[in-house]
């Protein structure tokens, strides 16, 4: 199977799953309210064990964490530009939100791992260092940042004070202890060899695999198309920095930075990896959007399939 095909699959298996959730919604076997208690397992429940799980396992090496940075920067540039944009377009404080969430931040988990590992098949060094970049550079910015965002535009009525009180709950969440345990764990050289160790990750295994099926339904029970002509331009506006700006950004950084090649690859690819779907998730939650929310990762993770293979050729 080329590349190309490769790319297609991952995305359409994605696509067919949200498709499948909003059958199930058609059929009554699910309902749109079930979003936030789907929403909640997964903040709490499977998200947990896939960050200490990857984290945990990764030797970490301070050098690479210029592949975090240079991730960073670039989702921290590409929030700026949507937050201007809103300005510019007049949007409401929800939308805004979610033209911010879906601009920023990056599916480098869930997609991104699959394009490399099919990329450089056998490479470890390499998913090492996507590792790196999906954790370090998206997982801790997006369960930080992206919660502040999402919760400084979906609650209206809020205080700045009760909105502080709200942001800084995530660091006593299960998503905040699992990526410091993650990282402390990271340098703990354990006997993976153990059956009681090597029974703890296959736990951990067996809960992450579901994260991403949770993930699509929330995405199934909340996308409606009716009002997807009114949101043509937001939906643009948001393919374009997320899909076309940020890979450029981090593809200039690279350069700048002189990366080794595989680095500079791996960074420019998951930059250009469609919406995380999380965001949708965190909308949901926090008040955003959340309808506007779902269709911009949706829209991505189609436009994708053809922007990925663009930056592969200018990878070459």
């Amino acid at each position: 199977m080329s590349f190309d095909q490769s790319v297609i699959q991952a995305v359409g298996i994605l696509i067919g799953m949200i498709f499948l959730a909003m059958g199930l919604r058609r059929l009554g076997v699910i309902k749109e309210e079930d979003g936030g208690l789907i929403a909640r397992l997964i903040t709490q429940y499977t998200l947990p064990a896939l960050i200490f799980g990857a984290l945990s396992v990764s030797q970490f090496d301070l050098r690479k964490l210029l592949l975090a940075v240079v991730m960073i920067v670039s989702q921290g540039i590409c929030a700026g530009i949507a937050w201007w944009m809103s300005n510019l377009l007049k949007l409401s404080r929800a939308k805004k939100g979610a033209l911010i969430l879906a601009s920023t931040f990056t599916s480098s988990g869930f997609l991104g791992y699959a394009v490399v590992k099919e990329i450089y098949s056998g490479n470890s060094q390499a998913l090492s260092d996507a590792a790196i970049v999906s954790e370090l550079g998206v997982a801790m910015v997006i369960f930080t940042v992206g919660v502040i965002i999402a919760i400084h535009f979906g609650i209206n009525e809020a205080s700045p004070r009760e909105k502080r009180i709200e942001a800084l709950k995530f660091f006593r969440s299960p998503i905040f202890f699992s990526l410091v345990l993650g990282t402390i764990f990271s340098f703990i050289p354990l006997p993976r060899e153990n059956w009681l160790i090597a029974g703890f990750y296959h736990l951990l295994r067996t809960i992450a695999a579901a994260n991403t099926i949770l993930v699509t339904l929330v995405i199934g029970v909340m996308l409606h198309f009716r009002d997807l002509r009114k949101v043509l331009p937001i939906v643009l506006l948001a393919c374009l920095i997320k899909l076309i700006i940020q890979p450029l950004l981090a593809y200039g950084q690279s350069q700048l930075l002189d990366f080794p090649l595989l680095w500079h690859q791996i960074v420019v690819l998951e930059a250009a990896m469609p919406t995380a779907a999380l965001t949708a998730v965190f909308a949901r939650r926090y008040g955003c959007d959340a309808e506007l929310t779902t269709i911009l990762v949706f829209t991505t993770f189609i436009s994708s399939i053809l922007t990925v293979v663009m930056m592969v050729f200018l990878l070459g």
